[in-house]
């Protein structure tokens, strides 16, 4: 009942938009979302929009302690490190992206809310508590699902770092999926299989971007 009603909510404020658009792009690790992103972006400049490409935890302040905690060069609780992830994302939104769309731009944000949620779950944070500290925020008007198994993340993630960070073991990923493919059912997302090549994947995010701005 508590997640419909923050559904709920969110879906309310959502379509009250009516200026610019808020396109969330969301995966495990390793799944290409910067990637997609970057493309994405490049895609919709090209085409005549005005954009703005951003990510969370941002390169602020707060977003420095983020990444310092996910490298796991200081230590914290999962707790206080969701409250992290909250305030870089409350200045993010008054600083960034509340601006933007009210200049009509399209935001595409590299990881938003849903990571929180999805990595908070994973990590045992309770999950009513974790709801209210996000419900405030804005729901974006289109969240991407790029989808890979945690085999596949951990495969990628070997290849590409030298040491892995704080969530980046195959059990805790696994967790991090289930509950993703949760939140996809309660919020909407749109899937793109994150396992084919990056064209085939690029080509599925901008048919399905394509799509909702029509409609809109």
């Amino acid at each position: 009942m508590f997640i419909k009603l923050f559904s709920e909510v969110f879906n309310s404020i959502g379509d009250t938009v009516k200026r610019g658009a808020f396109i969330v792009l969301e995966g495990l690790d390793g799944s290409g979302i910067s990637t997609q992103a970057t493309y994405l972006e490049t895609r919709l400049r090209q085409q005549g929009y005005k954009t703005l490409l951003t990510k969370e935890p941002t390169t602020g302040l707060i977003g420095g302690m983020i990444r310092a905690a996910l490298k796991e060069n200081w230590n914290t609780s999962f707790k206080s490190l969701q409250l992290l992830f909250c305030a870089d994302r409350a200045r993010h939104l008054e600083d960034e992206i509340e601006p933007a769309l009210d200049k009509d731009r399209i935001v595409i944000c590299d990881r938003y809310m849903f990571s929180t949620l999805a990595y908070g779950f994973a990590a045992g944070v309770d999950t009513h508590w974790l709801f209210n500290v996000n419900r405030e925020f804005r729901m974006p008007d289109l969240t991407i699902f790029i989808d890979i198994s945690p085999d596949i993340s951990m495969s990628r993630i070997g290849s590409g770092r030298e040491k892995r960070e704080l969530f980046e073991k195959r059990e805790t990923l696994g967790k991090v999926r289930k509950a993703y493919l949760n939140l996809a059912k309660r919020f909407r997302f749109r899937m793109v299989n994150g396992e084919q090549d990056v064209a085939e994947t690029s080509r599925e995010v901008a048919d399905i971007v394509d799509k909702f701005l029509a409609r809109r």
